[in-house]
């Protein structure tokens, strides 16, 4: 276990915050359910921002991607854009059970929680809630980004991409490595909070 002093908390005090080395990797869903790991990715928060996510099935296939260029926003509404995108294609390919994986926790208390209307992601989190509450069977969580590395791949393909929404039906060729790490279960290591 490391122990790491954390000097910025409010008083001025120094803080002890205990850590410890965590393997993860991306877990397949279970046989009957598909998998969507969605990211977004902002150059500057706002700035020219990106999405990404990705379909698998229990197997860790790839059943479906895409990546979004969005324009100038905030990092956590580039995250909904790729969450509602998401959500959207997984909808209209009629999949019954859907395991949704973000590495905002941010972004997954919105849509656990809600958030008031006033807020200036209010219409997306509302979006999104119009997707999950249609007759299927949605089950969202929050995954460490070592966990999520092939949504992020494609939030960062699409910085390369023009501005628009980008579908794929095979894995882009720069990230067949991820994906073929994925399958195999390659285990990153990750100092996370005890």
């Amino acid at each position: 276990m490391h122990v790491r002093r954390n000097e910025n908390n409010q008083r001025g005090r120094k803080e002890q915050v205990n850590r410890e080395e965590k393997l993860i990797s991306w877990i397949p869903p279970l046989v009957s359910w598909t998998k969507l790991n969605t990211d977004g990715a902002s150059h500057g928060n706002p700035g020219l921002a990106t999405a990404g996510g990705v379909l698998r099935n229990g197997e860790g296939l790839w059943c479906g991607g895409f990546a979004l260029k969005i324009g100038h926003c905030s990092a956590p509404m580039a995250e909904l854009w790729g969450v509602y995108y998401g959500l959207v294609i997984a909808w209209e390919k009629g999949i019954p059970r859907l395991d949704v994986e973000v590495d905002s926790a941010m972004v997954v208390g919105f849509l656990k929680t809600g958030i008031c209307d006033t807020h200036p992601l209010s219409f997306l989190v509302h979006l999104c809630h119009d997707f999950l509450s249609k007759d299927w069977e949605v089950r969202i969580a929050h995954v460490y980004r070592e966990a999520n590395r092939l949504a992020d791949g494609l939030a960062n393909y699409a910085f390369s991409l023009p501005f628009g929404f980008h579908s794929f039906d095979l894995v882009p060729p720069s990230l067949l490595d991820v994906l073929c790490e994925d399958e195999c279960g390659h285990l990153i290591s990750r100092q996370v909070r005890v």
